[in-house]
């Protein structure tokens, strides 16, 4: 039983996008010197993070960045790092789902139903973006107009 040839068992690892995440963040989602300074606030929130999966919220299918989001596949948990939109992210919320290709440095939407780990971005509904409040004038310090 002296078997020195390869291991026939190979333990399964997560899958991780963190590769492909700093890639995206580099070329696609802050290019040039101009967002120099929200591009090294992702990759800083990136390297702290203990995650093995990375997702970025965009505001509509114009792939504009909102928030950087850890995404857990064993609990099925989407949490904000960084960014602006909601704490936590559930099937409900989510709208549509965006691949980034490392070759073209773009991110191309996916039709799909749920999220798995294949998914580099998301967008979500629009009636969940708070729009500005206004500011409406109490009643009391209006006239009374007959």
């Amino acid at each position: 039983m002296d078997y020195s040839g390869p291991r026939l068992y190979k333990q399964p690892t997560t899958k991780s996008n963190r590769g492909i995440m700093l890639n995206a963040v580099e070329y696609c989602v802050f290019p040039g010197a101009v967002n120099a300074e929200a591009k090294r606030r992702v990759l800083e929130e990136i390297a702290r993070s203990e995650s093995k999966h990375f997702l970025v919220l965009f505001r509509d299918a114009g792939c504009q960045f909102r928030a950087l989001y850890s995404y857990c596949p064993d609990t099925d948990t989407v949490a904000k790092l960084y960014g602006t939109g909601p704490k936590h992210v559930n099937d409900r919320m989510f709208d549509k789902f965006f691949k980034y290709n490392s070759g073209s440095k773009c991110f191309s939407q996916v039709h799909t139903k749920h999220l798995t780990v294949t998914i580099d971005a998301f967008t979500i509904h629009n009636s969940l973006w708070q729009g500005k409040k206004v500011q409406l004038p109490s009643k009391k310090d209006m006239a009374l107009v007959i």
